[in-house]
């Protein structure tokens, strides 16, 4: 992968739900022809807190600052056939987001992570992100890396992927699942607090519309297009930091109430793409990709697709940016 600019150093506590990938990455030649930095192992640690958020460490334990983990990932030469598809297809496609955009692959392959939808794009098109699995929609929001990318009006499209930390997982879930005894099994939102949960849409969708006006503006004259993304229906896996722990900590029986969370999370993975089409009616720039009902239960952890999902996932993309395939 290719990546734009240095970022910041990011800690955090606790160690659960880790799941650790160890790998030597300094054999290669980095891209764009120079040496790379030598031998590292970096691990991935899972932030319970908040889903799709990852802390990555050496192998030492010491938390390491996103441009260490980037320059270890860009420590491989890309593949020639690579540079060949990426020239014949012509487009150019830069994004930002979390661990559904980047997840250190293929650094964290030896711990079992499938590529990304949007590493499955990179062996496609000419592809730069600012994306790191240990950002938040806010911290996206906040700080705008994609500027760097739209604001060089050479990128056909910008692909944003954010929010799924705010309302389907780790903490986030917590606050919004009521007890299992409070709620109507018929009715799963009766088991939410929907008053958190539509001031956490309202908040999505102002930064959703920050965004888009800003890469409006940043991406003129060229107008890249912005795509955004909901999610395919997640399913909790027994002590899962993200998914499994909240709804056990609130009373849900895994198995018992399987058909219970799911309707639960596919509520909040509707409201998702309720607020999205708004977004996409309101903005000129955006389209909505629509990815539910893709992975079809292919999920390599709670959250994150099988490297077969992610190639249909990937299609869904190309479907958008190349209609005639």
């Amino acid at each position: 992968m290719e990546r734009a600019k240095e970022k910041t150093a990011r800690k955090t506590g606790g160690e659960a739900g880790g799941k650790a990938a160890a790998t030597d990455v300094g054999r290669g030649r980095r891209k764009g022809g120079n040496e790379g930095a030598g031998p590292a192992s970096v691990f991935l640690e899972k932030d319970p807190a908040i889903c799709l958020v990852y802390h990555v460490k050496d192998a030492q334990g010491r938390y390491l600052t996103d441009e260490q983990a980037v320059r270890a990932l860009q420590s491989s030469a890309v593949p020639a056939d690579t540079m060949i598809a990426r020239k014949a297809a012509g487009l150019r496609v830069c994004a930002d987001g979390d661990s559904w955009i980047n997840i250190l692959w293929p650094l964290s392959a030896l711990a079992g992570y499938a590529p990304t939808f949007f590493d499955i794009l990179e062996g496609r098109y000419y592809a730069q992100n600012v994306a790191y699995p240990g950002d938040t929609f806010e911290q996206m929001r906040h700080k705008k890396d994609y500027r760097q990318l739209v604001k060089s009006a050479s990128f056909d499209f910008f692909i944003f992927s954010g929010g799924g930390n705010d309302i389907l997982g780790g903490g986030a879930l917590t606050e919004l699942l009521r007890p299992r005894t409070s709620g109507t099994s018929s009715n799963p939102s009766s088991f939410l607090r929907l008053d958190i949960l539509d001031r956490k849409v309202r908040s999505l969708e102002d930064g959703y519309s920050e965004i888009a006006r800003d890469v409006a503006i940043q991406s003129a004259p060229k107008r890249t297009r912005m795509l955004v993304h909901g999610y395919d229906v997640p399913k909790p896996v027994v002590n899962g930091p993200w998914l499994g722990q909240p709804f056990t900590r609130r009373g849900f029986n895994l198995s018992q109430d399987g058909a219970l969370i799911e309707g639960i999370l596919t509520h909040l993975v509707d409201r998702l793409y309720d607020m999205l089409d708004r977004i996409e009616r309101a903005h000129d720039n955006i389209t909505v990709v629509r990815l539910k009902n893709v992975v079809q239960g292919r999920w390599n952890d709670e959250l994150h697709p099988k490297k077969a999902a992610s190639q249909d996932l990937a299609q869904k993309f190309v479907t958008v940016m190349e209609p005639s395939v």
